[in-house]
């Protein structure tokens, strides 16, 4: 009996077009993976610029961007949102948490005292 061979192996165009298909993607990723530098270097300047303007706000402020940060995400929790946008709108959440941290500043603090 003879050994049967793929119908791959006697259809060189299936094959050519095979190849030029790996190659486009293979060149593809390789720009991509290129621009991958840039692009994080991109998204730190961004989140220290966004860093540098929150920690300008006043203590007001700085309380009133945590409670819509904070807002925001539970909003899209409770509506169902995908976690890589959850992921997202915990960034500025994040950012001023850790500029209240660094102050010190909490809503008990902003709140007079009744007398």
């Amino acid at each position: 009996m003879a050994q049967r061979q793929s119908d791959l192996e006697h259809d060189e165009p299936m094959r050519e077009r095979l190849d030029r298909a790996t190659r486009a993607v293979t060149d593809g990723g390789r720009a991509v993976a290129s621009q991958v530098p840039s692009a994080l270097d991109g998204a730190r300047d961004a989140l220290g610029s966004a860093s540098a303007a929150v920690d300008d706000l006043s203590d007001q402020g700085l309380t009133a961007a945590m409670a819509l940060s904070g807002g925001v995400v539970l909003g899209l929790f409770l509506a169902g949102a995908p976690r890589a946008i959850l992921a997202l709108a915990l960034l500025p959440a994040a950012i001023t948490v850790r500029s209240a941290i660094q102050r010190g500043v909490g809503p008990i603090g902003l709140v007079p005292p009744k007398r």
